[in-house]
């Protein structure tokens, strides 16, 4: 599923998560840091997808405009940040998100963002060292890798 489904079903009010399997997986870096995509499909049509960023160095003017932490963006670009990450959870087969109130408000639901691969261990151990290094001293970054 993209996106989120809100809606009361009988007297009851749900809100789900945003939540896909991401067939495609890329780690690549870049001259300017790491990216990290997940997503439903190679190209991103289908607006199925997690992406992050996290550049090396920041400059003055990345400070000035608050744009000095990872970047985040699910689902197309009306839905990103930078910073806003709450938790950010690795297991095996996938990786959880709990996005800030703030963000969660825009997206209108609980800010609740879910993964789920399947990778060769080649791959996947990319991907985990990748993220070890943009969440390199962050609190709620979880590895949960047994």
């Amino acid at each position: 599923m993209a996106g989120t489904l809100d809606g009361y079903l009988g007297d009851q009010f749900y809100t789900f998560i945003i939540s896909f399997h991401a067939n495609h997986v890329a780690v690549t870096r870049e001259d300017w840091g790491d990216l990290v995509v997940l997503s439903a499909d190679e190209n991103l049509t289908s607006e199925q997808y997690l992406m992050l960023q996290a550049k090396d160095h920041y400059d003055d003017q990345d400070v000035r405009f608050g744009m000095d932490d990872i970047y985040i963006e699910t689902c197309g670009q009306g839905w990103s940040w930078y910073g806003n990450i709450e938790l950010f959870e690795l297991t095996r087969n996938r990786v959880s998100v709990q996005l800030s109130a703030e963000a969660a408000t825009r997206m209108s639901n609980d800010g609740k963002i879910e993964a789920t691969f399947s990778l060769n261990e080649t791959v996947y151990a990319r991907l985990r060292k990748t993220l070890q290094k943009i969440f390199d001293g962050e609190d709620y970054y979880r590895d949960g890798t047994v």
